[in-house]
């Protein structure tokens, strides 16, 4: 009996194999001979990997009151729903607290809040614990002025395949005792590690904190500041690194809360209709903005969060519960978790690695040891 045509066909359908594996599994195997080695480190292997994994899970950052202490801060807590199904709502803990301010293919970048210019920004692999100190951005600013106010966004530069963090830096003005009518604009490139000064832009803190990466660039929802219901959406582009401005749908609706995201392999936007208590799915299709789908009315639901699987997306309510609805049944669903606030992300294992040569650190080593930031 052949199994197997030939030796090629044979190491196709093996490369095939190890491609579906979870990353813990690859990183052992990696001891196995040299040639895996080389193959789980290639970055044409580590591509198709990504391509190949097909479980997209949710973490979800939630802060929950101490009952036990009076006056207490909220503590925080950072976890992964393991199934990717979410039939199964048991919640692994993943034992850090850094916040997230963006995430591309199980990458996800955090930044601690420091006193001055002394914000220290980490990039980090949740799949292979490995994480990285991005150096400190050395600002000159202005004299009289003070930092105000930090936005960042992380994302893939599809002609260099170089991972980047565009960090904008909103400044007050002590004298006029307002903000400054412009930001300074820096980015990092993981390949050089080292940050570079943009051309500063005309945006202070009207960057809201809806973002999301999709196709090669960075986009913000920017804050309205009047009752014009049209959205306007601000994006950067990592392969020329430049700015530019969308004009978003145009809502009638008296419509506040939204979220900013990717529905059907598009540019979309969450809306609520906070008249008629409906949700309206927008996508860019085609450079034009289209109404995918309203579903509703409901009660009790006050502001969406995150685009999922299959047209379902998740919400919280005005009781503050995660709830997913669900286009099957129609209906949300309760993940049990009545908390102080949400911020929840999408997460696809991968093997991209942050650091030159073989530094991935040991899955036995508790997260607490790897030295990522703390916040204040």
């Amino acid at each position: 009996m052949v199994l197997f045509d030939s030796e090629d066909s044979y190491d196709d359908i093996m490369v095939e194999i190890l491609s579906r594996l979870p990353v813990k599994s690859l990183i052992r195997f990696r001891c196995i001979c040299k040639s895996w080695y080389a193959l789980i480190k290639n970055p044409n292997f580590i591509s198709m990997h990504l391509k190949n994994d097909v479980n997209t899970r949710l973490i979800v950052i939630y802060a929950k009151e101490d009952d036990a202490e009076e006056h207490s801060h909220p503590k925080e807590y950072f976890c992964l729903f393991p199934d990717e199904t979410l039939e199964d709502l048991s919640l692994q803990d993943l034992s850090t607290q850094e916040p997230v301010f963006g995430s591309f293919k199980g990458l996800y970048c955090g930044i601690a809040f420091i006193e001055g210019l002394n914000n220290r920004i980490t990039l980090w692999n949740i799949a292979t614990r490995e994480s990285i100190t991005l150096p400190k951005y050395r600002a000159v600013i202005p004299q009289y002025t003070r930092d105000f106010g930090t936005k960042i966004g992380f994302g893939l530069d599809p002609k260099t395949m170089d991972y980047k963090v565009v960090l904008i830096l909103t400044l007050w003005d002590e004298k006029r005792d307002s903000s400054c009518a412009f930001s300074l604009v820096a980015v990092y490139t993981l390949r050089t590690n080292s940050w570079r000064n943009l051309k500063s832009i005309d945006y202070t803190m009207r960057l809201s904190s809806e973002r999301t990466y999709f196709d090669g660039a960075f986009y913000w929802l920017l804050e309205l500041e009047n009752d014009n219901l049209n959205y306007v959406i601000l994006s950067f582009h990592m392969a020329d690194e430049k700015f530019q401005e969308m004009q978003g749908p145009c809502i009638l609706e008296s419509s506040l809360d939204v979220t900013l995201g990717t529905y059907d392999q598009s540019l979309s936007l969450l809306i609520l209709d906070t008249v008629d208590h409906c949700f309206k799915i927008w996508a860019m299709k085609k450079k034009n903005w289209i109404k995918q789908l309203t579903v509703g009315p409901f009660v009790g639901i006050f502001q969406p969060l995150l685009f999922w699987k299959k047209g379902a997306f998740f919400v919280e309510s005005n009781s503050s519960q995660l709830l997913l609805y669900e286009p099957c049944s129609g209906e949300f669903r309760d993940f049990e978790l009545e908390c102080c606030w949400f911020s929840i992300y999408t997460y696809t294992e991968s093997l991209i690695a942050l650091k030159e040569g073989d530094s991935v650190v040991d899955f036995d080593i508790p997260w607490h040891v790897l030295g990522v930031y703390q916040t204040e």
